[in-house]
């Protein structure tokens, strides 16, 4: 799944990074597509599956509302699965130039399952963290994203593309 992953970044990031460098004013976007890796911060989680799980999330931004951001990641190893979606209104702050605060508060969906059984969770979630803006239509976001319990924490690091 995350060889997968990796290689659908790649083969997007080499369609869309010469197009982004075209790119002299911001742009009016509205979407963005986040790729990157959760870490999680529960270190018997992190010790039964992979260090890093895949990440991919998909943001809109509603100006006067908020930005709304549905999220999936997966990890898993040792006979193990660990994923989630996470459901959030997020809301962005210029802290500096280049640089954003972001904190969001949702709604986080977990799939767990452990030797062939399954539990899922729905709880209260909320993230926060920074991004960095690389250029016109792209930033680097670096978050913790909690979801109320262990399964479903971590530190998010993420390269976003607005369109």
């Amino acid at each position: 799944m995350v060889r997968r992953l990796i290689g659908v970044a790649v083969l997007l990031a080499t369609m869309a990074l010469p197009a982004l460098a075209q790119v002299n004013e911001e742009p009016q976007q509205k979407w963005a597509v986040r790729l990157g890796v959760l870490w999680p911060t529960a270190s018997n989680v992190r010790d039964a599956t992979d260090t890093f799980w895949a990440y991919i999330g998909l943001e809109r931004n509603f100006p006067g509302t908020g930005i709304v951001s549905l999220d999936y990641t997966e990890g898993s190893g040792e006979g193990r699965k660990y994923s989630h979606f996470a459901l959030f209104l997020n809301q962005r702050q210029n802290y500096a130039p280049r640089l954003d605060l972001i904190a969001g508060i949702g709604v986080v969906y977990a799939k767990i399952d452990i030797g062939g059984q399954t539990d899922y969770k729905t709880r209260l979630g909320g993230t926060v963290g920074a991004a960095y803006y690389l250029g016109p239509r792209s930033e680097l976001q670096l978050r913790y994203h909690t979801g109320s319990a262990k399964e479903t924490n971590g530190i998010v690091l993420t390269l976003s593309l607005r369109f």
